[in-house]
């Protein structure tokens, strides 16, 4: 059973014995190990107090609230202000300092009491830090011996043919899902949650993922298919794909997926999206296959030094990803605003993927933005998104990106600005006077609709190395990389 507490005091700093023995009181009740309650409390009560002391103007009144929660092994803290703006980009970057892998904040290391801390800012409506810890640290090597571990032969010989059943995955299937992965990426893949079981279920019971699976007739997983809502908007993202090589070629993994998409229209998602590899074209070729359409090249969005079975050794540079979308609905109208030098392969996309668009007429920005940075330390990039932009919106992001690629050695940040506001162009066009240039649309990434996204990367990228499949990929990656040359040349 979990717990769900929320406290809410002034900025008055007679409170703060209050925080101090709420944050204590909380903390204690959750299944963290005593040892760790006491570095925990004194992150979050620092936090709390900082908040009190300097979230507002001088003689201001205001109010903080902190919420902590333990529900299906994972327990989040929030800490959340509604004072002045901050600069979120040097906030996150300064956790990052040193070798990126072991943050630390108000002078305490974040390495063991936390598996994320990020800084979230709402412009004129304040910030909030958010903290998360997983008790769920028992990953499959440590589940299974090694022997079952074994990394699957591709020379595998086929299982007798018999039949399949596919449906969503059930309490008990975790450890053959996490087991299935591992065998197939070794401990490679990307999202770490997949390496643990209890973490597999417990992300499906909150909905956060949803599994589905293909079973032999003896009742083994030999399939496995998710999606992940990891985005704000009405979206998921398809991935964790894989299938037992002793069962392929027998159409498991089409099953799965068309699976997973009645489920993903039955609940009312607008999309499904995956970022197919431009390392080799099979990805894209499986996107193409079940309709999903091109909508944006993001390039050098995975480290050149990312694992892919059968290609040995680093790549010769960051490695690129097409994101191709899937709308589950009807086609709908576009009103977006856009930097009318990018009209031309704006309609494009928008006709790839069967919308129609109408271009509006942009404005000036007015009052202040709000966005949210978040760095991937493993990676070597950030992502800046933008809910709303504002009159300091620019100068947030290309002070962001200044710490980013300087202090926290993000190699690439992306912004994403929602083209439903009439100012994204007027911040687009900006932005590329800082480095920044197009890559193409995120689809119905948040809730107001489509983002324009934005790349900043610290070394160009050579056509040679990304592979595409279809002839109009070919194009927007032609399309992005000539918007860096141009804007490289601007410097």
């Amino acid at each position: 059973m979990g717990i769900d507490l929320e406290l809410r005091v002034s900025n008055d700093e007679c409170v703060i014995p209050v925080i101090q023995s709420f944050v204590s009181g909380a903390i204690a009740q959750t299944r963290l190990k005593r040892r760790l309650h006491e570095r925990l409390a004194k992150l979050v009560v620092l936090s709390a107090c900082d908040a009190v002391k300097h979230a507002y103007g001088t003689g201001e009144e205001g109010s903080i609230t902190i919420g902590i929660r333990e529900s299906h092994g994972k327990l989040e803290i929030i800490v959340r202000d509604y004072g002045m703006p901050q600069d979120i980009g040097a906030m996150e970057s300064r956790l990052r300092l040193g070798d990126g892998k072991s943050s630390r904040l108000f002078g305490i290391s974040c390495k063991e009491i936390a598996d994320e801390v990020h800084w979230t800012g709402y412009g004129p409506q304040g910030k909030a830090l958010r903290i998360s810890k997983w008790f769920h640290n028992k990953d499959i090597t440590e589940a299974l011996n090694d022997g079952a571990l074994k990394v699957f032969d591709k020379d595998t010989p086929p299982a007798p043919e018999q039949k399949y059943s596919v449906r969503r995955m059930r309490k008990g299937e975790g450890i053959e899902i996490s087991q299935l992965i591992y065998k197939a990426y070794g401990g490679t893949y990307f999202n770490s949650d997949v390496y643990y079981p209890e973490r597999v279920e417990a992300l499906n019971a909150k909905g956060a993922v949803l599994s589905f699976v293909a079973l032999a007739e003896n009742g083994r997983v030999v399939g496995h298919y998710a999606l992940e809502r990891n985005i704000d908007g009405p979206v998921a993202e398809g991935g964790e794909a894989v299938v037992d090589p002793a069962h392929r070629g027998r159409k498991l993994l089409e099953r799965i997926k068309e699976t997973a998409l009645q489920e993903a229209r039955r609940i009312g998602l607008a999309g499904v999206y995956a970022d197919a590899v431009t390392v080799h074209p099979y990805t894209q070729k499986s996107n193409v296959h079940f309709r999903a359409r091109l909508a944006c090249a993001d390039l050098g969005i995975a480290p050149r030094n990312e694992h892919f079975l059968g290609i040995s050794g680093d790549q010769p540079q960051r490695i690129s990803c097409l994101l191709y979308y899937l709308h589950l609905g009807e086609p709908e109208q576009r009103n977006v605003y856009v930097p009318s030098r990018h009209r031309p392969i704006m309609e494009e996309v928008y006709r790839n993927l069967g919308f129609s668009v109408d271009f509006g007429k942009e404005r000036n920005p007015e009052g202040k933005g709000e966005c949210t940075v978040r760095v991937d330390s493993g990676a070597a990039k950030a992502m800046i998104r933008v809910d709303r932009v504002g009159v300091d919106t620019v100068h947030a992001i290309r002070h962001a990106r200044r710490e980013l690629t300087e202090h926290s050695h993000a190699e690439a940040v992306f912004a994403d600005l929602p083209l439903a506001d009439p100012v994204t162009p007027h911040a687009a066009e900006a932005l590329e006077e800082y480095g920044f240039s197009f890559t193409g649309i995120a689809p119905n990434f948040s809730e107001s609709g489509d983002m324009l996204r934005l790349v900043y990367l610290t070394e160009p990228l050579q056509r040679e190395h990304i592979v595409t499949y279809e002839e109009f990929a070919g194009r927007l990656v032609e399309y992005a990389l000539s918007e860096q040359e141009r804007i490289r040349q601007q410097f």
